[in-house]
């Protein structure tokens, strides 16, 4: 994360604290003022969608929006932190290192040098692996944002369908379950193998016409293969031209039947007129699109090394965790930052008269705080163990 970035996140609490200043109430309102004054409804993560501000008419959705992008933003910050933490925990405890050195409570703090002891752990002991994966990649959450922008235009007719879905992609950053001939690739991952005759970014399994990586006990390739993967690819397959192969994953380019559970890789465009609410609720419901997004772990094909099995067993299981912060979730949830940013700035006077509304942007700028401590430890961390992998 550059320090524009850094230094624009780290303004968000005190541009909240701006706009939070509690308005006077009378007395037979003091006692549900103090109630307002605890704000227990905001919580990293949770749903806010029925939540009550106390304020009128677009200042409620808009704020609404708001607060539940940051909701969503600080809780995606959370969950990566944990993934990060979690990853390099396992790799340097698998080789030896000692659980007690780590004393640090704070999770920023615990990513940093979990992620420093996994480095010190893998030492020279990576040496002759030859390390491939899957690009990791991440999709938006399509129900999530048009879901929110129904409630942002008030309109109940306004719900989203996957044919309204498919009308507001990009074709290009489509997918989905296809039934019928798929075109393009077929989206598997580390946990899932699909059906493959094409080029396998991954794990092969099967034939392959070219050079593989790495052979199971029967001579068939078990690795990466440079050439055509023919039986199932543990990764993301792009199907041969001539190919007749029934994608059992999300199909990403085209189908030649309707797609079933459409996603979108990028966000949606407008919706129609009818079913518009103010540029401020859209821009908040993109953002809680954004963190929300579903990212896959990519797979890890890893050969070589001789004496190195325990290296690479730690890495097969925990390095897919990596690479989906270090090179996907990371970045957008840094672009996510900015659209908070962003959404914080058009609040300006949009809580006066609520005390729940006031109190909120407290525990709100708090969490925003954390979330950009937990974002750039994250990449920072992350990124240290995959330059040891000499995977930059």
């Amino acid at each position: 994360m550059n320090i524009r970035r850094t230094w624009r996140i780290a303004t968000i609490p005190l541009v909240l604290a701006g706009l939070s200043a509690v308005p006077l109430v009378g007395c037979e309102e003091v006692s549900k003022a103090q109630q307002d004054l605890c704000c227990s409804e905001f919580t990293p993560g949770a749903d806010l969608a029925a939540v009550e501000w106390g304020l009128e008419a677009d200042a409620e959705l808009n704020y609404g929006a708001f607060m539940q992008a940051v909701s969503d933003f600080t809780g995606a910050a959370g969950a990566v932190v944990a993934d990060v933490t979690g990853a390099c925990q396992a790799i340097a405890l698998d080789l030896g290192a000692d659980a007690t050195q780590i004393t640090a409570t704070k999770p920023s703090d615990r990513a940093t040098a979990w992620c420093n002891l996994a480095v010190e752990a893998l030492g020279g002991a990576t040496a002759g692996l030859s390390i491939s994966f899957q690009p990791p990649s991440c999709t938006i959450d399509a129900n999530v944002q048009a879901n929110c922008e129904a409630r942002c235009s008030a309109n109940v007719d306004c719900q989203v369908t996957p044919g309204e879905i498919i009308a507001r992609c990009d074709p290009g950053q489509l997918s989905g379950r296809c039934e019928g001939q798929c075109t393009g690739s077929c989206e598997g991952s580390a946990n899932l193998a699909v059906n493959c005759e094409g080029t396998c970014q991954g794990t092969c399994q099967g034939t392959c016409e070219g050079t593989c990586a790495a052979e199971g006990a029967n001579g068939e390739c078990n690795g990466a293969c440079d050439g055509t993967c023919t039986g199932e690819c543990r990764g993301s397959c792009t199907f041969a031209a001539d190919a007749q192969v029934q994608c059992n994953a999300d199909c990403s380019g085209s189908c030649d039947v309707e797609f079933k559970a459409p996603k979108c890789k990028a966000q949606l465009e407008p919706p129609k007129a009818e079913c518009q609410g103010s540029a401020e609720c859209s821009g908040s419901c993109e953002a809680s699109a954004s963190a929300r997004a579903t990212c896959k772990e990519p797979a890890v094909s890893i050969s070589g090394g001789a004496d190195a099995e325990a290296v690479v067993a730690t890495l097969q299981a925990n390095l897919p965790r990596l690479l989906v912060v270090a090179q996907a979730r990371g970045q957008l949830l840094v672009d996510n930052a900015e659209a908070v940013v962003e959404a914080a700035a058009s609040l300006e006077g949009a809580v006066t008269g609520s005390v729940k509304a006031g109190a909120c942007l407290i525990p709100a700028g708090n969490a925003i705080e954390q979330a950009g401590e937990n974002i750039q430890a994250s990449l920072t961390a992350s990124a240290s163990v995959l330059a040891e992998l000499n995977l930059e």
